[in-house]
């Protein structure tokens, strides 16, 4: 998470991956064991975020969350204070 006045400040950062490679589709491919963000929408209730990312380089993939339980989730496992 990073501080909306000056972005180059990290506030709290996960100690640990939030996504990972698990699925043959995102194991094996033209970089394999790989997955990276591409960019997320926020839907009109404010809570739910589709998070877009690529996987393996072979295909785009989509996780579905709640901002409110990534909030909760890096409060209770954030490296930084």
């Amino acid at each position: 998470m990073f501080d909306l006045e000056n972005p180059e400040h990290c506030l709290k950062q996960g100690d640990e991956w939030v996504l990972s490679p698990q699925e043959p589709y995102k194991i094996n491919g033209d970089v394999d064991k790989v997955i990276f963000t591409c960019g997320y929408t926020l839907a009109p209730d404010g809570v739910t975020i589709h998070i877009y990312y690529g996987a393996a380089d072979t295909c785009i993939a989509l996780a579905t969350g709640s901002v409110k339980l990534i909030l909760d989730w890096l409060s209770d496992h954030s490296l930084k204070d």
